[in-house]
């Protein structure tokens, strides 16, 4: 398996200030035909801010691919995770729904939201790379 990392291009979103004391996180990044869409600037989240959409994520497994049509079981915080588009507009559905009372949590959900509705228009899905 391949970890890969989109053009360089990457916006680190935080929420929480001691999300990032470890620097452990996901990079978020359109692609097509298995490579990072050219131009198109990757979002970073902290772990414990990414917990929000990761783990919607997770409760879609297991899934197909969308690079190679194969069955995966799980969620791997460490490699590529590849996710169809199909499952990342019911994602930003969902996320679109939320009404968190925090102002802060409210516009930082709103805007990965945002973020992830352009990147399937200018991708074929989005992956999700963790650093661990």
């Amino acid at each position: 398996m391949k970890k890969r990392q989109a053009n360089g291009m990457k916006r680190v979103m935080k929420l929480r200030d001691a999300a990032s004391a470890h620097g452990i996180g996901f990079e978020f990044y359109p692609a097509r035909g298995g490579d990072p869409v050219p131009g198109f600037q990757s979002v970073f989240l902290y772990e414990t801010d990414a917990e929000f959409v990761i783990s919607r994520i997770r409760s879609r497994y297991p899934l197909v691919d969308p690079e190679n049509g194969e069955s995966v079981e799980a969620f791997d915080p460490c490699w590529d995770n590849p996710v169809p588009a199909k499952i990342w507009e019911e994602i930003v559905r969902e996320l679109e729904a939320l009404r968190p009372v925090d102002p802060a949590e409210a516009a930082f959900v709103r805007e990965f939201a945002r973020w992830a509705r352009e990147a399937l228009e200018a991708g074929e899905y989005v992956t999700i790379v963790g650093n661990l």
